[in-house]
């Protein structure tokens, strides 16, 4: 199964259109903060319905905004929207269609009644968009949100891949180096995990520093500066890693399943690193490329060779086999082993 994100500008809306749909932004975001509050409050239990929002806004577009003032409450508890929100309906509730005239256009409701409004169709979706069209796949909720003077949508297309002349490449995401991959073609990459773990440093003995001057303020600061360039990084690793993929004929991603990684781990470090993020990165941009990830057992999969399947050893960075004598790169040992085995498709 192949999943892609889309997104598309509408093409010359009308002004009334333009209108609606910004004042449909801010009831969509009355209607997150109504739910908030309430939860917070104790006015309502969680189950509440679209009969005690009293807003404009159709019945489904405000079951999408309980949903996501759901998702959001249960994550971050209490939230204050402050900036106005995409609105979005859910599947069942937009169409996307070809005119006559061969313009491909999105319906949706919104406040006075359904808009039908042209979209620019670019070549990097055209063929998700013909699917859709044909029938030939399936589409999940659309987001419709403003960017400076344009209106954008966004929807998730989904359709069978065809299974033939796949490349697997497996990816090891570690410590040392951040992404370690390796494909069935002989090709491998490596990316360095050294400017992360000097941000972890720089920042950790900052925080220390702080905390034993009693500057709270100043160490939550620096902790926020941490995480976004520790964000920087994986970011720029996981666009390296599909950049580096798409020169595959129908690539395939494989990739630990992460949970319980730290569990047993010797490095100290392992509790507040970013692993999951990473791997939440690569899935988005690969789904954004319709590359297709699948999650495979991490179990051993750097202790054991990948030529002969016996219990290795690793110094440092090289692993080495006595059964067969192998010696590669430990992380790449490791990508090779994941990429071998079996994996279940993997969602975002």
């Amino acid at each position: 199964m192949v999943t892609t994100t889309n997104t598309t500008t509408f093409h010359n809306p009308s002004r009334q259109r333009r209108r609606e749909w910004q004042r449909a932004t801010h009831l969509y975001r009355d209607t997150k903060q109504f739910c908030i509050d309430g939860w917070e409050n104790g006015d309502f239990g969680m189950s509440v319905t679209t009969a005690s929002i009293d807003n404009d806004l159709y019945s489904a577009i405000q079951n999408q905004a309980i949903r996501e003032a759901k998702s959001d409450y249960k994550k971050d508890g209490i939230v204050e929207y402050h900036a106005s929100q995409p609105f979005a309906v859910n599947n069942q509730n937009w169409e996307i269609d070809r005119t006559e005239n061969g313009s491909v256009v999105v319906g949706f409701p919104c406040i006075s009644g359904w808009w039908y409004t042209p979209i620019d169709v670019y070549d990097d979706i055209a063929d998700d968009v013909a699917r859709l069209v044909d029938g030939e796949a399936d589409k999940s909720r659309l987001q419709v949100y403003r960017r400076g003077d344009d209106w954008f949508c966004t929807f998730t297309v989904e359709y069978d891949a065809e299974t033939g002349d796949e490349t697997a490449i497996g990816v090891d995401i570690g410590h040392n180096h951040l992404l370690a991959a390796d494909a069935e073609t002989g090709e491998s990459m490596l990316v360095s995990g050294r400017e992360a773990k000097y941000i972890r440093r720089k920042y950790r003995s900052l925080r220390e520093s702080l905390q034993e001057a009693g500057a709270l303020r100043a160490r939550n600061r620096v902790g926020n500066k941490e995480e976004r360039r520790i964000r920087d990084c994986n970011h720029k690793a996981s666009r390296r890693l599909i950049d580096w993929a798409q020169q595959f004929e129908n690539p395939v991603l494989k990739i630990e399943d992460l949970e319980g990684i730290r569990e047993g781990s010797d490095w100290r470090g392992v509790h507040s690193w970013h692993f999951h993020q990473l791997q939440e990165f690569i899935v988005y941009k690969a789904e954004q490329a319709g590359i297709r990830v699948e999650e495979v057992d991490p179990f051993e999969t750097s202790q054991r060779c990948s030529a002969c399947g016996a219990e290795g050893s690793r110094d440092g960075d090289h692993f080495s086999c006595s059964e067969c004598d192998r010696g590669r790169h430990a992380d790449l040992n490791a990508a090779e082993n994941i990429r071998q085995r079996e994996g279940e498709p993997c969602t975002a």
